[in-house]
């Protein structure tokens, strides 16, 4: 049996469009779940209306959440969830033809705990990749973009993205949803999750054929993401505290010392900066400070987390 989990916030639209998206899907999931939260009048409407058109085809479940942010109704869609096997989705995405299939299929290995498919935005260029897209350095330098990899077969990575993957669901009902993730959009909270499913002996793959739509849609005020300096600062502060809890201590400052001595371009460190000045690109000095903020921070959240568990 298989469950989707849909979180959504006031994006009545884009949440009509991705359910009769996945009520039209061959194959069909055995049923669906809006996760909304308590007050979002929008999506108690749009529910209202999708309910009707899915009433010959296929279950639709809502559950409603209190708190803020983005891991409250993944959580909450995971305890609603009857599936073996709970695949979540963005509420702006729509799957294409044989998604579901490519999605469930490598669940056949008991080995596999969790699947990621592709994500294609249509109005935007495609990401240039680098490096291993979803792999993870001994350093601990994550390697993006896994979501724009093309391929014909199911690829072994370290760590797939949130809005268009699949997971057992016990499996992820055993793992920890770090509230201290649950902080702006949560980035890379997925990282968290498929590191921890990956010490537990589970393989991470990506689907490069289950592919779904991404299309643009109205983001909360607080979450706008044309604010680049707000999103490097979470995007930076996130990352820091997962990989300072997921690598040993003697990684440890070897990551750090990427992490401040080089970094990366969207985290700059020293080594970054430089290569954008040269190639004519300089980032603005209020991103810059948000990256080098975003890193102290994951420092201090990471000791604080230590200390709390030391005593």
């Amino acid at each position: 049996m298989t469950t989707i989990v849909v979180p959504s916030y006031r994006r009545p639209d884009a949440l009509l469009r991705c359910i009769r998206s996945l009520a039209d899907a061959d194959p069909q999931p055995d049923e669906i779940i809006v996760v909304g939260r308590d007050g979002d009048f929008a999506t108690r409407e749009a529910l209202a209306e999708a309910k009707e058109f899915c009433a010959s085809k296929i279950t639709l479940r809502a559950a409603w959440v209190t708190e803020a942010g983005h891991l409250p109704p993944v959580e909450k869609g995971l305890k609603a969830a009857s599936g073996e096997i709970v695949v979540f989705v963005d509420d702006d995405v729509t799957v294409t033809e044989g998604w579901l299939r490519r999605m469930t299929t490598p669940f056949a290995d008991s080995s596999v705990g969790v699947v990621g498919g592709r994500v294609i935005t249509p109005c935007s260029q495609p990401a240039r990749l680098r490096g291993k897209p979803g792999c993870l350095t001994w350093y601990g330098r994550h390697w993006g973009n896994v979501t724009s990899l093309e391929g014909e077969s199911p690829l072994h990575v370290g760590a797939v993205m949130e809005c268009n993957w699949a997971w057992r669901r016990e499996l992820l009902a055993s793992l920890k949803f770090d509230p201290v993730l649950n902080f702006d959009d949560a980035s890379m909270y997925g990282l968290a999750l498929c590191l921890q499913a990956e010490s537990k002996g589970f393989r991470i793959l990506y689907e490069p054929r289950a592919i779904v739509y991404h299309h643009p849609a109205p983001r909360a005020p607080g979450l706008d993401r044309s604010d680049r300096s707000r999103r490097t600062y979470a995007y930076t502060r996130n990352y820091t505290y997962i990989m300072l809890n997921h690598l040993r201590w003697w990684q440890r400052p070897i990551f750090l010392a990427w992490w401040f001595l080089i970094g990366e371009r969207g985290s700059w460190g020293f080594g970054a900066v430089l290569a954008d000045t040269v190639a004519g690109r300089l980032p603005r000095a209020a991103e810059i400070w948000s990256a080098v903020k975003g890193k102290v921070e994951g420092i201090l959240l990471h000791s604080w987390g230590e200390r709390a568990h030391g005593s």
